[in-house]
């Protein structure tokens, strides 16, 4: 997985905070569903992610999502111009 691409962005909104935290994924792309179910349950979450802007390999992350307000899913683009 050193070298693929990611398959999307999680957009997280963490309770608090007036940023958003955009991560991009590898690997298996969640459904709406199961980030619900992750925020409903505050469950924390071992993802596979890399660092925008970088060409860093994939690294592993722990995300409590007990402490996410709020988040969404985006399609990947390498040139950030993702139409819905």
């Amino acid at each position: 997985m050193a070298n693929s691409e990611p398959t999307c962005e999680l957009h997280l909104r963490m309770a608090g905070q007036s940023r958003d935290l955009m991560l991009r994924l590898h690997g298996a792309e969640p459904t709406e569903d199961e980030v619900a179910g992750w925020m409903q349950d505050g469950s924390v979450i071992r993802l596979e992610v890399s660092e925008a802007g970088s060409h860093q390999v994939p690294h592993s992350m722990l995300v409590n999502f007990g402490s996410v307000a709020f988040a969404w899913l985006v399609p990947f683009s390498a040139g950030r111009n993702v139409m819905f």
